[in-house]
């Protein structure tokens, strides 16, 4: 695959950046040999047990906080090693993608990710959260939060009243857009019982719709500690493969764009998204794109390093290979999470770049030169100590799996990196 993309301009240099103690940041732009990492196979989970919390006092009868179907909302704490890093906090958002229309938004309330009723235990996430320090030498003695993603829009969500669905069981069931509240309500639990109030260094985290999620939410969270009187010294974000483009599909069609509206408009997203994006937008009727990674990024305060595939695998089905369910946004007839990797004639090379004819790889290239254009247009990428890692290779959520200590680029690691 590589061989056959050689024409492609070269990547733009590597750049030196600040963050952590030394930081080497590579933006790469051509297309390599597929490396498929689409889970954590290989990358070693906490030794530490997780502990579950439940924020009972937080639900429909105080501030709201509570998941699609109305259960309470929660999260996984693992405390600091030892005292020497009882200061040091990763703050961590679950992914798991987005219901898009009321009938999703239904199908997801009756699972994991929209209800409480079943989670675990505990929980396990390699890479950059991992506690063993071999596979993780800067973090894994850090205080660890596990934010549990239940409310359909990447903790965005604050709508007063419950959306009330006719399911397919038909049945009347009241839904609950409230992520910005469950954000709320976690810092304020961390806060009173669980020692944040001293922290000094944050990392700000997340995967996939929960890394959309630290692009949302990097400068509020940052603004929410310090005026919660926590005395940052230090406060970065790394959001992994949360740069969902605002992109057509290969043959020209507006399919995430009109998903990631819609459930903007459901979830009532509007204070939920960075408040300098919607400052910027107030007044227009473009709001809405403040829900999309590359805007909030643009308007980024706080240092952000994200880390990234310019040719993610769920990007490449899921954005560019794309069709909107029967029936969005009203009148859908099943719990569809949106139609992936459907645009005809590019099912294969989609899902597989190795089996992507010359045409196709034309059209993958485009993407990813977009990818490259966006992300370094100004804004968050171009301030001092920011930067990102940014590769090619065909996965989705690398920095938690093994790839974390094996993807390089210029023989630089992301965990290095």
């Amino acid at each position: 695959f590589g061989s056959r993309l050689e024409s492609r301009d070269p990547p733009p240099a590597s750049r030196q950046l600040d963050f952590h103690t030394m930081l080497r940041a590579a933006f790469v732009a051509a297309v390599s040999t597929p490396c498929l990492v689409l889970s954590t196979a290989g990358s070693k989970f906490p030794n530490a047990a997780w502990t579950k919390v439940m924020m009972t006092d937080q639900g429909l009868s105080g501030r709201g906080a509570v998941c699609l179907d109305g259960t309470d909302a929660g999260f996984y704490f693992a405390p600091a090693a030892d005292a020497a890093n009882a200061k040091h906090w990763q703050l961590y958002f679950e992914g798991g993608g987005w219901c898009y229309d009321p009938m999703d938004c239904w199908g997801r309330s009756n699972s994991s990710l929209g209800s409480s009723s079943s989670w675990p235990a505990t929980v396990g996430a390699g890479g950059i959260m991992s506690d063993d320090c071999a596979t993780n030498p800067d973090f894994c003695k850090y205080n660890r939060v596990y934010m549990k993603y239940c409310d359909g829009n990447s903790f965005s969500g604050n709508r007063a009243e419950p959306l009330v669905v006719k399911g397919l069981d038909g049945k009347d069931k009241a839904l609950y857009f409230r992520g910005k509240r469950i954000i709320d309500a976690v810092l304020e639990t961390l806060m009173n019982k669980y020692g944040l109030s001293t922290a000094e260094n944050v990392l700000l985290t997340g995967c996939s719709a929960g890394g959309l999620a630290t692009y949302l939410h990097t400068d509020y969270v940052r603004e929410s500690l310090i005026g919660l009187g926590v005395t940052l010294k230090r406060y970065k974000s790394a959001p992994i493969s949360g740069f969902f483009l605002l992109h057509k599909t290969v043959d020209g069609k507006d399919v995430y764009r009109e998903e990631m509206q819609e459930i903007f408009k459901l979830a009532n997203s509007t204070a939920g998204v960075n408040r300098y994006c919607a400052a910027a937008m107030a007044g227009s009727d473009k709001m809405w794109m403040c829900n999309f990674a590359q805007y909030a990024y643009y308007y980024t305060q706080a240092p952000i390093f994200p880390l990234n595939s310019a040719f993610d695998s769920w990007q490449a089905g899921c954005i560019f290979g794309a069709r909107l369910v029967p029936g969005f946004p009203d009148k859908q007839q099943d719990v569809e999470n949106g139609k992936c990797n459907v645009a005809p004639g590019y099912e294969d090379c989609l899902a597989d770049p190795e089996k992507c004819n010359a045409t196709q790889v034309s059209a993958v290239n485009r993407y990813i030169t977009d990818f490259d254009t966006i992300m370094s247009k100004g804004g968050s990428f171009t301030k001092a100590g920011n930067g990102a890692f940014v590769h090619s290779c065909y996965t989705h959520c690398e920095a938690q799996s093994a790839s974390w200590n094996t993807f390089k680029v210029g023989g630089v690691s992301m965990q290095e990196a």
